[in-house]
């Protein structure tokens, strides 16, 4: 029972990451027509041609390949052979209005990496917004079931150690896929290692509570997001090489 803890508590990176990769690309501007959209010449000469050569290449460092390939294939069967079936079981036991309350609990108690991050890279008013947040959530939210600061226009200040390590220029390393965390790099890894220090049940001394709060987290958090992995699998060719492009993507929309 404690090795299946332990493997869903590492799971949770990579359900995020195809969680936040299913928002749909907006329609290019110029685009005046259903036939526009439809319509493209290959052969016709970029609208600004500048622009496009000021626009670097993403290089992405994966010197890890084969083996990160095979990790990859290791969380496939982990997600539909384990976290799938509980997510079952488990929505039918949660309506979703449960299901979204415990959510917002679990991101309430995970204030302490966004205010220390924030408070790190200098974001100030980024700082005061986090700890209004917690302390309107933590009491008129009934310990942040409910969300009552949102309607206040007191919005989440995301950060964590890897977009802090990242203002501070540290380089991003080369892509790792780790065995049931994720997609992930050398700079990122060292970042959620520092942000689980910051996570309040890791100090419990009962290991249930370690294992098992987190545990839950996760397939809490999963039983949100049905069938995203599936389409995100389902839409490419390589699900490799799509998962490496859109954890890039996400650190440079966090920038």
């Amino acid at each position: 029972m404690k090795k299946c803890l332990l493997i869903l508590l590492l799971s949770v990176p990579c359900l995020q990451l195809f969680s936040s990769t299913q928002e749909p690309a907006p329609s290019p501007p110029h685009a005046s027509s259903d036939y526009d959209r439809a319509f493209h010449d290959p052969f016709a000469a970029p609208e600004n041609p500048d622009r496009m050569a000021d626009t670097p290449k993403r290089k992405v460092s994966d010197p890890l390949q084969p083996v990160n390939r095979a990790f990859f294939a290791f969380n496939d069967k982990f997600y539909f052979w384990l976290l799938k079936p509980i997510d079952s079981g488990y929505k039918k036991i949660a309506p979703k209005p449960v299901r979204l309350s415990i959510d917002r609990l679990f991101q309430n108690a995970r204030f302490p990496i966004r205010f220390a991050n924030n408070l790190l890279q200098g974001q100030f008013k980024s700082t005061g917004i986090e700890v209004s947040r917690f302390v309107v959530n933590s009491t008129v939210g009934v310990g942040g079931l409910f969300d009552p600061s949102d309607h206040w226009k007191l919005k989440e200040q995301k950060a964590d150690l890897d977009q802090t390590l990242a203002h501070y220029r540290v380089p991003t390393g080369c892509f790792i896929c780790w065995p049931f965390i994720g997609p992930s790099s050398l700079r990122g890894t060292f970042g959620l290692a520092g942000d689980s220090m910051l996570q309040p049940w890791g100090y419990c001394s009962l290991l249930a509570v370690r294992m098992g709060v987190p545990a839950f987290d996760i397939i809490n958090k999963s039983s949100l997001h049905p069938g995203e992995y599936e389409e995100f699998k389902n839409s490419t060719l390589d699900a490799y090489v799509a998962m490496r492009s859109a954890y890039f993507d996400n650190l440079a929309s966090e920038k």
